[in-house]
């Protein structure tokens, strides 16, 4: 009988058998196991130690039961660091993907000074295997489409619009709910550790987003949230976000909302002397409007978006994918920089983002959806004048960014489907919303966090300019945006001088009113 290695499970359950049937002799026991009388002789005088060794292994998540010899890598140092970083985060509730480990592995390697280093694929599998860490997910809590519909509206209706207007004309509008505080429900763990989840954050605003065919032109965004005058926005000045920002008790897209936004860019091309085509899908929200010098609106037929309207072939995600990758590396990075308190998790953190951070984080995110990937979105509906070159599936373009978080697609699609306006509303009931908006007057808070931001000072704003000369002067890079900060402090000595110039020669006399 040939030799073979027996895992620390194989020889427990070789040993319960041998116990099962104490009066049973070797030889017969050999025929039974199918194991040696040799190996078996050996099991029985060293129980108590087999025994022992699987109890203590038993107490360690990262100590996998089933390796027959004890494996080491190449970079032990690292391979410690990377375990120990591993456990403290995962014990906060922080959710880790493959991508987070190759940068964490490439960190701790750059610190021990290992410059060689590569945290490859096979590295990080080989790591996890040793450590006994696999993919879980958390325990816990399309429509039809109309495809003769979308293909005629694609063989008839869209050359016609390609003929009329340019691929910088020819627009695409639509909304989506965003959970901005939710985190995934799966992460990377021991393999004998059950992940025990918790509730889904379900605070919501709802994002309009629309871009142009060429990818040239992406409109600031618009966020509807449930509060007209959120706390954190004190000292805020709203016309200064970098998204527009309106509210109504749902945090919905109301035909109100819509109309009047398209009326503002309206006025905007007017004064430009600019034409452009809208497509939208006919939802309740957006109204057949005959008043728009500047705008064309072309609506889709109904049960055809998921077809035939480019955002929501993949422009939504892929804004969605970097959302979710910011948010994640913010709360791995307030545990791993001490900014809260050793007890606090990554649900603690997530409930804490306010309207003003999801704000920056959804702006960011729009900034980072490239004009490449709305350009494929286009063509992929059909939209194709622009892009001569074969068009790669929709999947590949988000592949490089979905990387950023764990269980990047159902993470991504959390919040997909959710309704972000009212089906049965109807356009002549505007002035409802109206009235309701005007009882928003007064200062809420939508978003159960408490903090206002501190006025910062113009001084203030001057150190934090000086301060980040001197990081791009101590880092080596020729790259470094000295011209943008240049801009950013002319932009606060001008601001500095008009106050000053607003002072009156008492200001100077009196020093309590400096």
């Amino acid at each position: 009988m040939s030799r073979k290695d027996l895992t620390l499970i194989e020889k427990i359950s070789i040993l319960d058998k041998i116990k099962a049937q104490p009066h049973t002799s070797l030889r017969e026991l050999e025929k039974l196991i199918g194991t040696s009388k040799s190996v078996l002789n050996r099991l029985k005088n060293n129980e108590i130690a087999i025994r022992e060794q699987y109890e203590k292994l038993n107490d360690n998540k990262s100590a996998p039961v089933n390796r027959k010899r004890k494996r080491e890598g190449k970079d032990p140092e690292v391979d410690k660091a990377m375990n120990e970083w591993f456990s403290a985060v995962t014990e906060r509730g922080v959710r880790i993907s493959g991508p987070m480990l190759e940068q964490k592995a490439e960190f701790f390697a750059q610190k021990i000074g290992h410059s060689d280093f590569k945290a490859t694929e096979g590295w990080i599998s080989r790591w996890k295997d040793r450590h006994n860490i696999k993919f879980k997910r958390f325990h816990g809590e399309k429509s039809s489409a109309d495809t003769n519909g979308a293909n005629e509206w694609s063989l008839a209706k869209l050359p016609e619009i390609l003929k009329k207007f340019s691929p910088q004309d020819i627009y695409n509008a639509d909304e989506t709910g965003l959970f901005y505080r939710a985190t995934p429900d799966g992460s990377l763990c021991y393999k004998r550790e059950t992940l025990e989840g918790s509730k889904k954050a379900m605070d919501r605003i709802t994002v309009l987003c629309c871009c142009n065919m060429a990818g040239t032109d992406k409109k600031k965004l618009l966020i509807i949230g449930k509060s007209a005058k959120p706390r954190c926005f004190k000292n805020i000045k709203i016309t200064n976000l970098p998204v527009s920002y309106l509210a109504n008790k749902n945090a919905w897209m109301t035909a109100e909302i819509f109309t009047l936004w398209l009326k503002d860019w309206d006025k905007e091309l007017g004064k430009q002397s600019r034409k452009i085509l809208l497509i939208v899908d006919n939802a309740g929200p957006h109204p057949k409007l005959i008043d728009l010098k500047n705008i064309t609106l072309e609506f889709l037929p109904p049960n055809t978006t998921s077809l035939v309207q480019p955002l929501d072939m993949g422009i939504i995600k892929n804004l969605k994918t970097h959302y979710r990758g910011l948010l994640v590396t913010y709360i791995l990075k307030a545990i791993e920089d001490n900014l809260v308190t050793p007890s606090t998790c990554a649900i603690d953190i997530s409930s804490k983002i306010n309207i003003l951070q999801a704000i920056q984080f959804v702006a960011d995110s729009w900034r980072k959806v490239s004009s490449v990937t709305i350009q494929h979105c286009f063509a992929h509906c059909g939209f194709r004048p622009l892009i001569d070159l074969p068009i790669p599936p929709i999947v590949s373009i988000e592949n490089d960014v979905a990387q950023c978080v764990g269980n990047g697609e159902l993470f991504i699609k959390i919040d997909d489907g959710v309704q972000c306006f009212n089906e049965n509303e109807n356009y002549d009931h505007i002035l409802d919303e109206i009235a309701e908006r005007s009882l928003q007057n007064e200062e809420s808070d939508d978003d159960g966090y408490d903090v206002q931001p501190v006025k910062i000072t113009t001084r203030e704003a001057e150190k934090c300019i000086d301060q980040l000369r001197l990081y791009f002067m101590q880092n080596e890079n020729g790259n470094a945006p000295t011209t943008s900060l240049d801009v950013c402090a002319d932009f606060i000595k001008k601001q500095s001088f008009d106050k000053l110039n607003q002072r009156t020669m008492d200001d100077f006399l009196q020093p309590n009113k400096i």
